[in-house]
């Protein structure tokens, strides 16, 4: 059981009378998670929006009804952004060993036909996606070498699921729910000797995510695609963790890149898109590279200014730990930001 999963359990038991405030619950714990579960030591991330006590039943087999998928028999708008393929890189099927290893890639891809990518990660051995398959609930998948990895995320969707000590890979569909509470539907399986697959999702039937598993295509490979590119680091340093976020894409973008170091130090590179978004928000007060920057009073965060409608920063204080300003300097020094974020034919 993590420190998380005690303080729920506490705060229920000590408000079990009265109304549980998530936001003080889970804040903390999101703020810190964002950037720790890109690490390597990371254990927990994702995000919690509810908290619910929740019951096990396993099931076999599904009876969802037909999902009704609005770009069936033709390909999503050209705007929709989804990771580049990695032409001569092996898929997942043949090549299990390499899952994980790369944070620059993603050992499988989706039938653009069928889904609808909402995010896509890669690091800390995780390689993941939020997709849409045309409802209301979007359909999680992880893919990893080690079931336990294939299980870090525990905060997910719209509430908490206790995870399975030691579940089984067996193809078998789980369903938890308690009372009129929407199901939540989950589907572990191994594609291939040492390979890990999990998909999640929070719906009345388990349609989307059997839509989602013949969407799938685990025999190609895609590179962890951003507009962002990080061309100097510090020394002793390395690209550690790649994660983009397009649910309202071309309105919005989120990309998080981690940056590790030996002695466990991590640096957080993230860059937020808003289209919307209108003139200069803060008054430089340092430069990187001879271009105007905002170097936060409190420090541990640099921000490279002057990149319309976006806010590029560089985060090195808590959770982060052990890289310096000079090393922030650095990677916003050397950051390369694709001239337009809405197209991303260019990233």
């Amino acid at each position: 059981m993590t420190d998380l999963d005690q303080r729920i359990i506490s705060t229920l038991r000590e408000r079990a009378e009265g109304q549980v405030d998530i936001g003080q619950l889970t804040g903390g714990a999101v703020a810190r998670g964002r950037a720790r579960r890109t690490r390597r030591r990371a254990a927990v991330g994702g995000t919690a929006l509810g908290v619910a006590a929740v019951l096990g039943l396993g099931v076999a087999g599904g009876g969802g009804l037909p999902v009704q998928v609005p770009w069936t028999g033709a390909k999503p708008a050209a705007q929709a952004a989804t990771p580049a393929a990695a032409p001569g890189v092996p898929g997942a099927l043949a090549r299990p060993d390499l899952v994980g290893k790369d944070p620059g890639l993603l050992h499988f891809g989706v039938d653009p036909a069928r889904a609808r990518y909402l995010s896509w990660r890669s690091a800390a051995g995780l390689e993941s996606a939020q997709l849409d398959l045309g409802g209301s609930a979007p359909v999680s998948f992880h893919l990893a070498r080690s079931a336990a990895v294939a299980e870090e995320v525990h905060l997910e969707g719209a509430r908490y699921i206790p995870q399975p000590a030691d579940p089984p890979y067996d193809g078998q569909l789980d369903r938890f729910s308690m009372g009129g509470a929407v199901p939540t539907w989950v589907l572990r399986w191994q594609p291939a000797p040492g390979l890990f697959a999990r998909l999640r999702t929070v719906a009345p039937t388990d349609a989307a995510l059997q839509a989602a598993r013949s969407a799938l295509r685990l025999d190609v490979a895609h590179r962890c695609s951003s507009p962002v590119r990080l061309t100097v680091l510090p020394s002793g340093a390395w690209p550690a963790g790649c994660e983009v976020t397009v649910t309202n894409f071309p309105a919005t973008l989120d990309v998080s890149l981690v940056v590790d170091g030996s002695g466990f130090r991590s640096m957080e590179v993230r860059l937020q898109y808003a289209r919307d978004t209108a003139g200069e928000r803060t008054k430089p007060n340092a430069t990187v590279a001879g271009r105007p920057a905002y170097r936060h009073p409190q420090g541990g965060q640099m921000e490279l200014l002057g990149i319309p409608q976006a806010r590029l920063t560089a985060d090195w204080g808590r959770p982060n730990e052990g890289f310096t300003e000079d090393d922030a300097t650095t990677v916003l020094g050397g950051a390369q930001v694709a001239e337009h974020l809405d197209r991303p034919a260019t990233w």
